[in-house]
């Protein structure tokens, strides 16, 4: 984020908040850099199967509920401007589109 920018960054999971935590911990122990944002819990997939990210390549195990990674960029008035949603759980969108999507944004909002 940009100084002084009005920008708020959450992440989303089924994780109860210890293991959100404990996360942050580790992230924080390779020394590349804190968790600077708020680590959310969804365990009941509210707010997952709201945005119909629930994945269904996992229904019937254990870990049923895990979503599809995605970002969303919402503006200030509560609607999606901007949404990437992978079915790879190893892909996800780079800084770069999701800042080119923030910029868009304040752009648009100017």
């Amino acid at each position: 984020m940009k100084k002084d920018e009005n920008v708020a960054l959450y992440a989303i999971s089924v994780d109860p908040p210890d293991v959100s935590r404990s996360f942050a911990e580790r992230v924080a122990s390779d020394r590349k850099g804190k968790v600077t944002f708020s680590l959310l819990s969804d365990p009941e997939h509210k707010i997952i199967d709201a945005y119909g990210l629930r994945d269904p390549a996992y229904e019937g195990q254990k870990v049923y509920g895990i979503p599809h990674p995605a970002v969303y960029v919402i503006n200030k008035d509560g609607k999606v401007s901007w949404a990437k949603i992978e079915s790879n759980y190893r892909e996800r969108p780079n800084n770069q589109e999701i800042r080119a999507a923030i910029d868009r944004l304040t752009a648009d909002s100017n």
